[in-house]
């Protein structure tokens, strides 16, 4: 009689526990109810994708052969990543050399990126007259606006930028033409 009691004093709370580890793993049962937002925010995203589709794909706005022109060195086949939050192309340089890149952004993730630098960061810039609604350069960058299309172009390089401004601004112009 006294083993049963001593039984039923360990018993009790061990059930308890496993009352309640139960009681948890009945809560991820609740979580298929907790994922229907998940399924909405998916429908969303799938909704913003397709807003992302209207805006012209970036590794189409510029070629190889233009940000080869641009950089004026070869580089790789483009990288594309296009989602809700970004559309954007990158052409990397040879990994022997000489160091180049040629970014293209497009879509909301281009109007960040001018916002950072402009606002967050201070730099300084310069308009460029003729190019979209707005346009705004600075070394090795150019934002520029055409309707509500926002578009960034970047090059990296180890040379002086005055080297590649007249042809920034070129593939600048080219791109505009497109959108």
């Amino acid at each position: 009689m006294t083993q049963n009691r001593h039984l039923v004093r360990i018993g009790l709370p061990l059930l308890a526990i496993a009352r309640g580890a139960c009681g948890s793993s009945a809560k991820p049962s609740a979580s298929p109810t907790s994922t229907e937002p998940t399924t909405t925010v998916t429908t969303e995203a799938s909704s913003s994708t397709t807003a992302v589709a209207a805006i012209p794909d970036a590794c189409t706005l510029v070629t190889k052969a233009q940000a080869e022109t641009a950089i004026g060195t070869a580089l790789q086949a483009g990288i594309k990543v296009a989602n809700a939050d970004v559309n954007s192309c990158t052409y990397p340089g040879d990994p022997n050399g000489p160091t180049a890149q040629v970014e293209v952004f497009v879509g909301p993730g281009a109007k960040k990126y001018y916002d950072d630098d402009n606002t967050v960061l201070h730099h300084t810039f310069t308009d460029v007259p003729g190019l979209g609604d707005e346009a705004h350069e600075e070394d090795y960058a150019l934002f520029f606006r055409k309707g509500s299309t926002w578009v960034a172009l970047r090059l990296t390089s180890l040379d002086d930028f005055s080297t590649f401004k007249a042809r920034l601004e070129s593939l600048a112009t080219n791109v505009a033409s497109q959108i």
